[in-house]
């Protein structure tokens, strides 16, 4: 089915409809809030919040389309707009290095001098906001849909910021598909961008989502969010945020048959390709049998041993006379030996000495497991670094305060707050990529917790911590 008919009708959508047979107040595929925390959304928010303010990385927000990215952005504009000065860079725009100039030298108000060429305006603008920095506002450059604009001009705008002030100067903030790494040429070895990605939602966050705002709008949860509407509902949209705001007023209005949904999706396939498959296997058996007639035409004929008939003499001695004839007695004639058996020869009277004792055999050295696995990881600061097996074994809660791929990440943060002894960071894996964990601290419950976090400096709490259990690491 058409995305679009799932939420449009010429009298101007579904929710009259919806209204007519649930009796909603509102329509809650509308709401903006509450903002949704869950699905590491708020954790996201969080690193933006204090990268945003506090550190030295350009930031890069990747995630498919409609998994809300957006709102992310959004939410952070307006939970920052007091201490942090926003400017937004529509992808459309950027379309030259010389559009990109002209877009950064409006937001310095000829401040700045007009150079000679785009470069040159584009590294000015951002040794200009290293001065603004310093009088008390950072600014934010932000960059939605950035998987639109042309590469070159991601590139110029990167490296701008890597070679200014990355403490100060004006943060560029990226957000599009993940195929903006490539976009802007970044790998392994790249230090100075840091990457937050949003996952789609799994089935149980669906709920959580639509949940508070049914209860809001005044619909019936129990019947709204049933386990087959819900279950149709995460197919169709397939974890995205805006596919979940257009599929679901269509399945509480029962316009998705369930002939429709994904679960069935198999099955048609199948029936598709039964003709294929049925003459695949007439190919197998016609294989099979001319396979097994030339197996039989190998076979040989077994052959018939004749016994030989020995002729054997009787000497006739003087007692005998010499008329009687010689008697022919024949042979017994011998088992004929088959195919399959050879004559076993009769051991001779002389033995062969036996050899000596076999030589011990020397057992085979174990492979070193260590060959087939990762060189061991050596840490940066190893005086801060705990391994993971050893957090999971502590016992209580910590205070997570920093995450991400990048090792660099956790130890610049470490030596920016050198004086809170208690930092710790440990390395795990996400995505199939090292993740680096800064924590804060061991405690027996989440109150004994909060109590510590509430002494450390002003910048750490104004980070919001997450209190998490360490066997969860």
């Amino acid at each position: 089915m058409n995305d679009a008919g799932l939420n449009s009708l010429d009298d101007g959508g579904l929710f009259p409809r919806l209204q007519q047979v649930y009796g909603l107040r509102a329509n809650p595929l509308d709401m903006e809030s509450p903002f949704y925390p869950d699905a590491m959304r708020h954790h996201a928010l969080e690193t933006l919040r204090h990268l945003s303010g506090f550190g030295d990385m350009a930031l890069l927000l990747t995630g498919s389309p409609g998994v809300g990215k957006s709102r992310i952005l959004a939410e952070l504009v307006r939970s920052e707009s007091s201490r942090l000065e926003f400017h937004r860079l529509p992808a459309a725009a950027l379309t030259t290095s010389q559009a990109l100039a002209r877009c950064l030298l409006a937001i310095a108000h000829k401040s700045i001098e007009t150079p000679q060429n785009p470069s040159e305006a584009i590294y000015g603008f951002f040794r200009w906001s290293e001065a603004r920095a310093r009088k008390g506002q950072r600014m934010v450059l932000l960059v939605d849909d950035a998987d639109r604009a042309p590469p070159e001009c991601l590139r110029m705008l990167l490296a701008a910021f890597l070679a200014a002030d990355r403490g100060a100067a004006a943060v560029p903030v990226f957000s599009g598909g993940h195929e903006l790494i490539a976009m802007l040429g970044l790998d392994e070895a790249t230090t100075g961008v840091h990457q937050v990605h949003l996952r789609p939602l799994t089935q149980e966050e669906v709920r959580g989502y639509l949940e508070p705002r049914v209860h809001r709008a005044g619909g019936d949860l129990a019947n709204l969010l049933s386990a087959a509407r819900l279950r149709q509902i995460h197919e169709l949209s397939q974890g995205s945020f805006g596919r979940v705001k257009r599929v679901t007023p269509a399945v509480w209005l029962g316009m998705v048959p369930a002939a429709s949904s994904a679960r069935q999706f198999p099955f048609r396939s199948l029936l598709s390709f039964r003709w294929p498959a049925l003459a695949l296997a007439l190919l197998g058996l016609s294989w099979w049998i001319v396979s097994a007639q030339y197996d039989e035409s190998l076979v040989p004929e077994p052959v018939e041993v004749v016994p030989e008939r020995i002729r054997k003499s009787i000497t006739i001695g003087p007692d005998q006379p010499a008329s009687q004839p010689a008697p022919v007695v024949s042979a017994v004639a011998p088992t004929p030996l088959t195919p399959e058996r050879e004559p076993v020869p009769q051991a001779e009277a002389r033995s062969e000495p036996l050899p000596g004792p076999l030589p011990e055999l020397q057992p085979q050295p174990e492979l070193d497991t260590q060959l087939a696995s990762d060189p061991e990881f050596a840490p940066s600061m190893p005086e801060r670094f705990v391994t993971l097996a050893e957090a999971r074994q502590r016992e209580g809660v910590t205070a997570q305060l920093l995450a991400g791929f990048l090792e660099k990440t956790a130890t610049d943060f470490l030596e920016q707050h050198a004086e809170v002894m208690g930092l710790q960071y440990t390395r795990s894996t996400r995505q199939d990529r090292d993740w680096f964990v800064v924590f804060y601290g061991e405690f027996a419950d989440a109150d004994a917790a909060k109590s510590a976090l509430a002494k450390l400096p002003a910048d750490l709490q104004t980070i919001s911590p997450w209190i998490r259990p360490f066997g969860g690491f």
